[in-house]
């Protein structure tokens, strides 16, 4: 069995039955080279540390969580149980064993390569700690994946999965390209932020580092009543091509800077989700936005809702890519031109399959929105919630739509929901 064991020790199985063979395992076997779990129990986190792994390789800490309701954590004098609420302090204690550990641990495994740290998440003062900590203590070359997510509600999504969609191969086991780790001298970050007035400073500053020790890659950017200024002096900081999801809702985006703006967006080639919710844009702006998105040919998801479009709809759909599945337009105040346009779009946007209408004031628009319906050709779901519309209107609307399967509208005076699913 001690064999099998020496070169690859990978499993799927559920942490509560691995606790303690794991333990036994990793404390015994000091050749492994490669260890992927794709669910670290945080029992066996402080023996793997202790552990003296001299062939160790790859250290794949993707996915590091104690389920609940297992044991409580304990140490370092720390008891923290392990709920949903709890998740933010959780991985933040985690992350400060890592920078603890992490000095003592590399000089032990003098051949480590890899350590992955996605799935762990850093309150956002404690990020730079961090990062310095890792720096200053690392006396081996290292390449570090390191994912950082200050998202709570994505901290649910991601952490209360089913076993099953844990044991993707990806998520288990990802595997980084021979180019990256040629630049082993390097400590490669891959973060995800979720930047506000409270943190603005300490990413910049993690950003701002000169280090030829240290780089950063963010791919997921959400910033939060920053202002389009900091907005702009972070994405010229970042390498836009890496940057994949970009939230900038709730930021009143006006002013002289936004020009600035848009000309950085037409960089981020890669981007797949634009979040440019309830800013006020302006006519002028809104024209800026729509040249952007001439660029922007991964996009998969655009959210609009919260800006006045003033028919100015047509313009920003003519420049959307073929490849956006999801459209979110509520609050928008459409017009009977706008829902025109979007029935005209069909034929250019063949992908989208999700569009949000919701209050628009659609009851005053019935034929427009009819005429929309019947234009679909891969739209799958319309949501209509909060436009006045009458419920028996609303299911004769259904009936209208060619390849929809879901309708979903919510009726205020009712406050009740229908979910219309259509055979």
């Amino acid at each position: 069995m001690a064999s099998s064991y020496r070169s690859n020790f990978q499993t799927n199985q559920p942490p509560y039955k691995l606790i303690h063979l794991c333990a036994d395992i990793v404390v015994k076997y000091a050749s492994i080279t490669k260890i992927a779990l794709n669910v670290l129990p945080a029992e066996l986190f402080p023996a793997l540390l202790d552990a003296s792994l001299r062939e160790l390789r790859v250290l794949p800490l993707s996915m590091l969580i104690s389920h609940w309701p297992l044991a409580q954590l304990t140490y370092n004098k720390y008891n923290v149980y392990p709920t949903i609420q709890h998740l933010p302090l959780v991985y933040g204690i985690l992350s400060h064993l890592i920078a603890a550990n992490i000095d003592n641990f590399t000089r032990k495994n003098s051949k480590l390569k890899v350590i992955d740290l996605r799935g762990i998440t850093i309150d956002p003062n404690g990020m730079l700690t961090f990062v310095k900590a890792i720096m200053q203590t690392n006396q081996h070359p290292c390449h570090h994946h390191l994912t950082l997510s200050f998202d709570d509600d994505q901290l649910r999504r991601k952490y209360t999965q089913t076993d099953h969609a844990l044991t993707n191969e990806d998520q288990v086991h990802p595997k980084p390209s021979t180019k990256r780790l040629k630049l082993a001298h390097q400590l490669q970050f891959f973060l995800e932020c979720h930047v506000d007035t409270n943190n603005y400073h300490e990413i910049g500053q993690l950003l701002r580092m000169e280090n030829a020790r240290i780089d950063v890659h963010i791919t997921s950017l959400r910033c939060q009543e920053i202002g389009c200024k900091k907005i702009l002096s972070l994405l010229r900081l970042l390498k836009p091509d890496e940057i994949t999801m970009l939230n900038l809702d709730f930021n009143d985006l006006g002013g002289k800077y936004f020009p600035s703006l848009t000309n950085q967006l037409q960089h981020c080639l890669r981007l797949t989700t634009l979040n440019v919710a309830y800013n006020n844009l302006t006519r002028i702006q809104i024209t800026l936005l729509s040249k952007s998105l001439l660029y922007l040919k991964s996009l998969k998801h655009l959210n609009l809702s919260g800006n006045r479009l003033n028919s100015l709809l047509r313009q920003l759909l003519a420049n959307l890519t073929h490849s956006v599945e999801i459209l979110k337009l509520n609050y928008c105040c459409l017009t009977n031109r706008d829902l025109f346009d979007l029935a005209e779009s069909q034929q250019h946007c063949q992908h989208l399959s999700e569009l949000h209408l919701e209050s628009n004031n659609l009851a005053q628009k019935l034929e427009s929105v009819k005429c929309l319906l019947n234009r679909t050709i891969n739209l799958k779901t319309v949501k209509l919630s909060d436009n006045g519309i009458d419920q028996g209107i609303f299911i004769s609307l259904c009936h209208t739509a060619p390849s929809i399967q879901h309708v979903l509208c919510k009726w205020n005076e009712e406050d009740t929901q229908q979910d219309h699913a259509l055979p």
